[in-house]
């Protein structure tokens, strides 16, 4: 009898240990499978982040641009014309632009050359403006404030014929924006092409 007890308790003892052991090895596979699923959910958390600030970005720009040049704007638009702002972005004159330089924001690269490289856009803001963040509508703050640079394109196609005689047809804006995830390394870029209403200059 006393056999047979000792017996069973060697067995369960067996038993248990190597319940415990699958259990610990099947939570060991499971633990990098759980580590990866957190990163990446915390990228895309950051990811929609940056979007978001570069979309705020976008919207700075159309305003600024709107508000500039007598376009009507879009809803929640709440600029304040600049005279100065308002020549530096004449659709037609384009007087803030200057051939192969960026500064304030605006940027006119010449053939080979792209503006967000110009600028140095992800890394500083020095030549374009920056957006401040909305901390009021997360409690997430990116890395560095979202920014974005303007600069001219034409409104026709390479090679498109032109009658001669003509007044110059106002340029078109592309707008480049960058947001910032909670690092600087997690970093969503957007463009959008604007159609300002030309004032006369």
């Amino acid at each position: 009898m006393l056999i047979t007890q000792a017996q069973a308790r060697g067995f369960s003892i067996i038993v248990v240990t190597g319940a415990l052991a699958m259990i610990g090895l099947v939570t060991m596979a499971a633990w990098p499978l759980v580590q990866d699923h957190s990163r990446r959910a915390a990228l895309s958390a950051d990811r929609a982040l940056a979007l978001s600030e570069a979309e705020r970005a976008l919207d700075a720009a159309e305003c600024e641009i709107a508000t500039a040049t007598g376009t009507p704007p879009r809803r929640g638009c709440a600029g304040v014309r600049d005279a100065a702002r308002a020549a530096a972005l004449n659709p037609i004159t384009l007087a803030g632009f200057r051939p192969g330089q960026c500064g304030d924001a605006l940027c006119s690269p010449l053939t080979g050359q792209t503006a967000q490289g110009l600028s140095d856009l992800l890394t500083t803001a020095d030549k374009a403006r920056a957006v401040p963040a909305a901390l009021a509508e997360t409690w997430r703050e990116p890395a560095q404030p979202a920014r974005y640079v303007i600069e001219p394109i034409p409104d026709a196609l390479p090679g498109e014929w032109a009658q001669a005689g003509t007044a110059r047809a106002p340029s078109l804006f592309r707008i480049t924006a960058v947001g910032f995830g909670l690092t600087e390394k997690v970093t969503v870029m957007l463009q959008s092409v604007y159609r300002p209403q030309a004032d006369k200059p």
